[in-house]
C-alpha cells in the first residue's frame, strides 16, 4: 500500500489536471464488508485487528468502525504473520449522563 498527499487552491476558470504515480508495494491490506443476517451493509460495527501470539493472548493492533457500506480495512499486514479480526455490532442502548460542576 503506497500513500501521498498534497495540497491545491484551485484559481478562478483552472482547470486542473495531475496524475499521480505511486511506487511498488509489497504491503498486504485486509478490506472487508460486515453485513446483517439479510445482506444488508451493517454500519457502525467494531472490528478489531490482533496480532495472534506463539504463546500467550493475542495482541490488539488496530481497530475501527465500519462505515455506512459495512466496509473496514486494515494494513499495512506483515507477511507470514497470523492475524484474528473480531467484529462486535453495536447493539447497546445509549444513555445520555448529564453532571454538573
Amino acid at each position: 500500500m503506497s500513500f501521498t498527499k498534497f495540497y491545491f487552491k484551485p484559481g478562478q476558470s483552472e482547470q486542473i489536471e495531475t496524475t499521480i504515480r505511486l511506487r511498488q508495494d509489497s504491503r498486504s491490506v485486509i478490506h472487508g464488508y460486515i453485513k446483517d443476517t439479510s445482506g444488508e451493509p451493517f454500519a457502525d460495527a467494531a472490528v478489531l485487528l490482533f496480532e495472534a501470539q506463539e504463546r500467550g493472548d493475542p495482541r490488539l493492533v488496530s481497530q475501527m468502525f465500519t462505515d455506512e457500506f459495512g466496509q473496514f480495512l486494515f494494513g499495512p499486514l506483515e507477511a507470514g504473520q497470523l492475524y484474528l479480526v473480531k467484529v462486535f455490532k453495536n447493539t447497546m442502548r445509549v444513555r445520555e449522563l448529564e453532571t454538573e460542576t
